[in-house]
């Protein structure tokens, strides 16, 4: 799997994710030249393939899944992604063939809580989608970080590093998913990454249990309650606070279970404040995690669902205050396409056989490449 001359020629990598929202399939073509320290990348095109509604419901039923149903989605998740990287390319007039690999990263249903044996499943058979899609495919990236003692999270940090590590000496990429997950650049230094706790997670978990869609839009239901400090000094005396960085966590911990666990502590407390609540939870665990890691002195560049809701950036800005905060679309790259440009990445370094993740970033024992490979299949 050593890397020749000729593999480090310009290559094209297709990034495939799907994340805990499960709204659709993020994708990013990207063209990439070098490795290592002089590895570039530029983005060729992108988008966002929707789920079905039936999908997106059936993935959130997920912690209910016998493994009958698991087998199942993991076929029929396969099949969607690869035929998500067969249709992009078909509009992008790209052929498969130029196509050196996919990354992709599949639909997690589980993450550990904190202890890594407790393991991680994304939905999306590897081999189903490169036979699908026709094309190499690299995947179960998690699980590969898992075997050498990681938590198989935060995976974003290797292209964050990649992309943005000449941009300053010390700068933050906070990423408001389902999750909140932070990445700290240090230059050419190994950077830090952990996860810092709930985002959208309880926020969407309470949306859809309102009527108000699949989240908080424009995050107007949260601006119109306000916080209950008694509920948040519960919530933040959650024991993943307490935990050392690197960490990670998952919605199994801070999605639906959360809002249940606040419910039946204060049960009179009006549902609109009890969404500024999450929201003050969820900027509070940005900085109590920042000031965990010795904070930084540059910049945050913020991406995921979560910068689009007013609420949650109000509050950040107050946690975060005198930090500088912008939007992650300021360092040329698409927020909501991030992920996807990260899965491209590792299957990248995968073939190249380096090193993309560290333990500074997921607790693992010692650093190294991240992926599988599945080929398709020859007639």
């Amino acid at each position: 799997m050593a890397a020749d001359a000729e593999s480090r020629d310009a290559r094209l990598v297709l990034g495939l994710m799907s994340g805990t929202s499960a709204d659709g399939i993020d994708i990013a073509l990207i063209e990439v030249v070098g490795a290592g320290l002089t590895r570039t990348a530029r983005f060729l095109g992108g988008g966002i393939s929707p789920w079905p509604n039936s999908v997106a419901e059936g993935i959130r039923l997920a912690p209910d899944w016998s493994l009958e149903d698991f087998s199942g989605w993991h076929y029929r998740l396969g099949v969607l992604f690869g035929a998500a990287a067969k249709d992009f390319l078909d509009d992008m007039g790209v052929p498969a063939n130029r196509i050196r690999a996919i990354g992709c990263h599949g639909q997690t249903v589980f993450h550990h809580g904190g202890n890594p044996k407790g393991g991680t499943l994304q939905a999306g058979d590897t081999a189903i989608v490169a036979a699908t899609a026709g094309i190499p495919t690299v995947g179960e990236f998690r699980w590969s970080d898992l075997a050498v003692g990681g938590q198989g999270a935060p995976l974003s940090p290797f292209a964050d590093w990649t992309l943005h590590r000449a941009v300053g000496s010390s700068l933050g990429i906070l990423n408001l998913g389902g999750i909140a997950n932070f990445t700290l650049l240090r230059g050419d230094e190994a950077p830090l990454g952990w996860d810092c706790g709930p985002a959208n997670g309880p926020l969407d978990a309470l949306a859809r249990r309102e009527g108000l869609g699949l989240f908080d839009k424009d995050g107007a239901f949260a601006l119109s309650g306000v916080c209950v400090s008694s509920l948040l000094e519960v919530l933040q005396a959650h024991p993943f606070f307490q935990k050392e960085l690197p960490r990670s966590t998952g919605l199994e911990e801070f999605g639906e279970a959360l809002l249940l666990r606040a419910e039946e502590t204060h049960q009179d407390v009006a549902s609109e404040d009890l969404m500024a609540t999450f929201v003050e939870l969820a900027a509070w665990a940005v900085s109590h995690s920042l000031e965990k890691s010795g904070g930084l002195e540059g910049p945050i560049y913020v991406c995921g669902g979560g910068a689009q809701n007013p609420a949650l950036m109000q509050a950040l800005h107050r946690h975060l205050a005198p930090l500088d905060i912008n939007s992650y679309a300021n360092l040329g790259w698409d927020p909501d396409l991030r992920e996807a440009v990260a899965f491209a990445l590792l299957a990248d370094a995968f073939l190249e056989n380096e090193v993309s993740s560290w333990p500074s970033t997921t607790g693992a024992d010692f650093s190294s490449p991240l992926g599988r490979i599945c080929y398709p299949s020859i007639p």
